[in-house]
């Protein structure tokens, strides 16, 4: 396969995408976007490459090769830089197939407003 798929954010639920897609596609080429330093050393100890930058930033998505991915998950823990990452990727790869997992289901709408993203809400470990 020739699946490139760019994963925004590796906490726990970027962790749990990787992990998902390694587990159903062995052979995707996955890339990791985060901010965190040590995010990415555990991103690059799972066999994924990763990059250390900002998801609304240009230059660390060129980085990240976002012009050419197939798919984007857009798994960081606040819903507004999720949305604001979701319209920094667009303009970079309009084609791509974007995925937002959020935490507030009540969000999902300022996502859906362009019709291109999959909105996911994320299932809280909280009672």
């Amino acid at each position: 396969m020739t699946d490139h798929i760019l994963v925004i954010g590796y906490g726990d639920a970027g962790r749990c995408a990787v992990n998902a897609v390694l587990a159903a596609q062995p052979d995707a080429r996955l890339t990791v976007l985060d901010t965190d330093y040590l995010a990415v050393a555990e991103a690059t100890a799972n066999g994924v490459t990763a990059v250390v930058g900002d998801g609304r930033d240009r230059c660390a998505l060129d980085e990240a090769g976002a012009d050419l991915a197939d798919r984007v998950i857009i798994a960081v823990p606040d819903d507004l830089n999720a949305f604001l990452i979701t319209r920094a990727v667009r303009p970079v790869n309009p084609d791509t197939v974007i995925v937002a997992v959020i935490r507030e289901p009540e969000n999902s709408a300022i996502f859906a407003s362009d019709g291109t993203t999959t909105v996911h809400t994320r299932q809280s470990n909280h009672p």
